[in-house]
């Protein structure tokens, strides 16, 4: 079940992921580690990823990783529990661009806004799939009620930390019930390497689509070409439809 993406080459220049994180320089790789650019969200083992699908209660703040039912290796090269209230207290999230009312907000401001869990299906442009991944998030609809997009407001832009990767959505698909701001999978906070502290999932879109380690959401009144659109990737990421399952996407 080990599926490693580390020699998957993107369709017209021949990069391998291996030596994208050697070009990008180990700082890069420390800072916020090589994850942060897996096309299919870094799922090394697909295994590690299941969880319990159950609905949970409101969990502690902040969240501490756990090894919880369904991650037999769930701290296997995640954030140390000892970091974790640090991290939490300097991330901000920024929403900004054709907007009436930029904010910031932090993790709690976050957690704080209508909670969505949702138990779907994640879907690789490599061939493989996930099921019943167990999300815990906001939906983009909370956030955009904060800021009130300004009527030519059509795409979203995600950035990650370091402004390493960028990911593009039109307002409808950022909007659409399953599209979810995920900053937790099982009642957990998200493992490094699966985007902590929030990631954007798009059930029906492949992987590359769901930009992890987010900062920044800027609405646009374009499209953007995100980090694997500008190495020949398609700009929708549609899922095939014999792969999505109902009630799943």
């Amino acid at each position: 079940m080990n599926r490693r993406l580390s020699d998957a080459r993107s369709p017209q220049d021949g990069w391998t992921r291996r030596s994208l994180v050697e070009w990008l320089g180990k700082a890069t790789v420390v800072a916020l580690g090589a994850d942060l650019i897996a096309a299919c969200g870094g799922f090394d083992d697909v295994a590690e990823f299941g969880g319990s699908g159950e609905s949970c209660e409101d969990p502690p703040f902040p969240f501490v990783p756990t090894t919880a039912v369904g991650h037999a290796d769930w701290n296997e090269r995640t954030v140390d529990p000892q970091d974790v209230t640090a991290l939490i207290a300097s991330w901000r999230l920024r929403v900004d661009g054709l907007v009436n009312r930029p904010v910031e907000l932090s993790f709690a401001d976050v957690v704080a806004l209508t909670r969505q869990d949702q138990v779907t299906d994640f879907h690789c442009v490599e061939g493989w799939s996930l099921r019943d991944e167990p999300w815990n998030g906001v939906h983009l609809s909370e956030v955009s009620a904060l800021v009130e997009p300004l009527p030519n407001a059509s795409h979203v832009t995600f950035t990650t930390f370091g402004d390493v990767y960028t990911e593009s959505l039109p307002l409808e698909v950022a909007l659409e019930e399953r599209t979810l701001l995920a900053y937790g999978v099982d009642c957990n906070t998200l493992p490094l390497k699966h985007g902590f502290p929030m990631r954007v999932v798009v059930p029906r879109k492949f992987g590359y689509k769901g930009a992890k380690a987010i900062r920044r959401i800027e609405f646009t009144d374009h499209p953007v070409d995100g980090f694997w659109v500008e190495r020949g990737y398609s700009y929708e990421g549609d899922v095939q439809p014999e792969r999505l399952r109902p009630g799943k996407y």
